[in-house]
């Protein structure tokens, strides 16, 4: 059954006139790894253009809004790499696409048009991978997050995360889908843990079978949130609270990617790490020379 979309909580807030995102990211190969197989993308629809990961950019949030998207690859030879390339690109074509066709209203339902477009990029990936032997079994983790104007909508399958930090308190956005989320969430887990095989085990990625559930949450957004969306490459070897300490710190956006980057190298850097860092703010009046265009 397909998860139902939910609140997320203390996402309560006040309308705001109008927002823009400051926005950095960082993709690395780690320490470990051969190569990455990690994807980001950050695209600006109301330019109609990919954002750089090098160096802090400011998006308005004014509709059409920003789509922010990390995919952590899985698969033998290249099927990881190929599988989170075509998550990102395929991903980013469908929902272009779902936005151009409102409903009657004039407005796209963001929940239903993301959701829609994940399932698709689902379809195609899944499809690749039982044409060609060579990619059989081959997935990517997903963590999207379509914004715009002061609402914000996640889309997540597999064990990439989004987090909210607002008023110095972290909030983790998504639920892990592994058997070691879901056993720890019925209580389950056996009393000596689970062996590294078992831990790290999805129950689903994009790609990786044909019919998926896509978990989706909502949010409304104020001035002062700063966002983060990170693959386990990140999570796994960081500490929640040093990954609060990081963002609640002084630094861009940009400066706090390339951060929480190091600390996960610094820490073993096990897996690629793969990370999107946002500050929510106030935008300039409309037609001052700061406002992002």
């Amino acid at each position: 059954m397909e998860n139902p979309p939910q609140a997320i909580p203390g996402s309560s807030s006040a309308a705001v006139a109008a927002l823009e995102l400051r926005i950095g990211a960082q993709t690395d190969v780690g320490k470990v790894r051969d190569q990455n197989e990690d994807r980001v993308l950050v695209f600006d629809l109301k330019r109609f253009r990919e954002l750089s990961a090098v160096g802090t950019e400011t998006a308005s949030l004014r509709r059409p809004g920003v789509l922010l998207v990390v995919a952590d690859g899985m698969g033998g030879m290249s099927g990881g790499e190929t599988a989170s390339q075509m998550c990102v690109e395929n991903l980013l074509t469908l929902f272009l696409e779902k936005l151009d066709a409102p409903g009657d209203g004039g407005r796209v339902d963001a929940q239903q048009t993301l959701g829609d477009a994940v399932r698709e990029t689902n379809d195609l990936i899944y499809s690749r991978a039982t044409a060609d032997m060579k990619l059989h079994g081959m997935g990517t983790t997903l963590t999207a997050a379509f914004l715009e104007d002061d609402r914000m909508c996640v889309a997540q399958v597999g064990d990439s995360r989004a987090y909210l930090l607002r008023d110095s308190e972290m909030q983790q956005l998504t639920r892990d889908q592994t058997l070691l989320a879901s056993l720890k969430e019925q209580g389950k887990l056996p009393p000596g843990g689970l062996g590294k095989r078992w831990k790290n085990m999805l129950l689903q990625a994009v790609g990786a079978q044909e019919n998926l559930q896509v978990a989706m949450s909502e949010a409304n957004l104020r001035p002062g949130d700063w966002m983060m969306l990170c693959s386990d490459g990140l999570h796994g070897p960081v500490e929640e609270a040093d990954l609060a300490a990081i963002l609640r710190g002084n630094g861009s956006p940009s400066e706090k990617a390339k951060a929480l980057t190091v600390r996960a190298n610094e820490n073993g850097g096990p897996d690629n790490v793969s990370v999107i860092v946002c500050e929510v703010v106030a935008a300039p009046p409309a037609g001052s020379q700061g406002e992002a265009r």
